[in-house]
């Protein structure tokens, strides 16, 4: 049946006319909708718009980036690492010249975190990342349109108090406590001339206050020790970190410098398996003969210190030493570390090192019967028995300086005899600034 002319033309119009209408709807409906999304603060549909810190990972959401981790291995540069990641030979050379910019590549170590990030795990990688230590990483953005940048975690700092006595070992006392072993060994270091770890008993007793980051809500292996003591039965020991002259560094009670010109062993928590002798009979040789060193026997893999600054004059491998570092301190003194199983990164000839840092790592190269360092000293180019000797101290604190300190001194004091093992184990007292 056909429609009249006159019919069909106010039809058509009143199928315009909703067609309009429902359009118009629709339009309503979608633009207060997003109005809602974007203007109401505090809904899901807010939430939904900002970035959920628990997804987020080197700045990037999860949910729209694929993030792959890997560990840099031994002997690995920067130019492998890229292509190994799907990046342009002639593009990761670019990314490395860039690179070198902000950070010296000889710096980057083996077993240190990298990961490459993707907006599309089917096209090559937006982003490459570095981590150079718990709090810092390297980011750079593959595309070349921003250049690499070194970017600080977020960071709390926590300052906590732990107190416990020994029942077995201080090492496992101060375990139970969860003190991280930076923090432990920066005790070692501030009372290693006052108190004998090696000796200490059952019953001994200390306390403790540091400082302790937390990087993204999780405490890290990092820390600054403000102040310890320790009970070794009739004796009270103290040491307070304190800035004189703009250098921090540990005092005792009555203001006099802890640290020693020479720490007393290479490695932390070892023990002594064989002194300084003119004769002593060689486990794996079988026979008599001097021993110009003192073995200290630890796991494989403990890291070995310089026990003062100097210049490392050698580092190398020869025969029954096995691998060794030889340091010259001054005109007077140097000292060798025999037997590691490797060296730290960066030590070689010329190379000056601190009081304290890392040389290389316990092991067994060379003529040894399991994993120790043998430590050798010299005075005036004879080998001596380093454990005779007595160093001096550091410069002593001005007498000018010492009412401030003994202020502090006795305020932080105050603190540690509120601290006890029933009452605290790990008390986070209260945030402080961001150094």
């Amino acid at each position: 049946m056909k429609l009249s002319k006159a019919f069909k033309i106010p039809l058509q119009i009143t199928g315009f006319s909703a067609l309009l209408l429902i359009n118009a709807f629709v339009l309503h409906f979608m633009l207060d909708y997003e109005l809602l999304r974007v203007s109401k603060k505090g809904d899901s549909c807010q939430k939904e718009s900002v970035m959920d810190a628990s997804l987020a990972e080197f700045g990037f959401d999860k949910r729209f980036f694929e993030i792959q981790r890997d560990k840099i291995k031994a002997g690995q540069i920067l130019p492998e690492i890229l292509k190994k990641g799907g990046v342009s030979s002639e593009k990761a050379q670019e990314l490395v010249n860039e690179v070198n910019k902000v950070l010296d590549l000889r710096n980057i170590r083996s077993g240190n975190q990298c990961a490459f990030v993707f907006s599309n795990p089917c096209m090559a990688p937006d982003y490459f990342v570095y981590e150079l230590d718990d709090m810092r990483y390297l980011s750079c953005d593959l595309s070349g349109k921003n250049c690499p940048v070194i970017i600080e975690k977020e960071t709390e700092w926590i300052r906590e108090t732990v107190a416990g006595e020994i029942t077995s070992s201080l090492w496992n006392a101060l375990q139970e406590q969860k003190v991280s072993i930076n923090i432990i060994d920066q005790m070692e270091d501030a009372l290693a001339t006052s108190i004998d770890f090696l000796h200490l008993q059952q019953g001994n007793t200390f306390k403790l206050i540091f400082d302790r980051p937390y990087v993204e809500g999780q405490p890290i292996n990092a820390g600054n020790l403000i102040a310890a003591y320790f009970n070794t039965g009739s004796n009270d020991h103290y040491a307070f970190k304190y800035k004189v002259n703009n250098k921090d560094d540990y005092y005792d009670f009555s203001g006099r410098p802890l640290r020693r010109s020479f720490l007393r062993a290479p490695v932390r928590f070892s023990r002594i398996t064989s002194p300084f002798s003119l004769k002593r009979f060689h486990p794996v040789l079988k026979y008599h003969r001097p021993h110009f060193g003192t073995d200290y026997a630890a796991p494989h893999g403990t890291p070995i210190m310089s026990v003062a600054d100097g210049v490392v004059t050698a580092a190398a491998y020869a025969g029954g030493n096995g691998k060794y570092v030889k340091i010259r301190h001054d005109k007077t003194y140097e000292t060798q570390y025999l037997h590691m199983s490797r060296f730290a990164a960066g030590i070689r000839p010329g190379t000056p090192v601190r009081q304290g840092q890392t040389i290389g790592y316990v092991g067994s190269t060379g003529l040894a019967s399991g994993p120790h360092v043998c430590f050798r000293f010299w005075k005036n180019g004879v080998q001596v028995d380093h454990r005779r000797l007595s160093f001096p101290a550091g410069e002593p604190m001005p007498s000018s300086v010492f009412p401030d300190f003994a202020k502090y001194r006795d305020s932080v004091i105050q603190k540690l005899n509120t601290v006890t093992p029933e009452a605290t184990a790990h008390l986070k007292e209260r945030q402080i600034p961001r150094s």
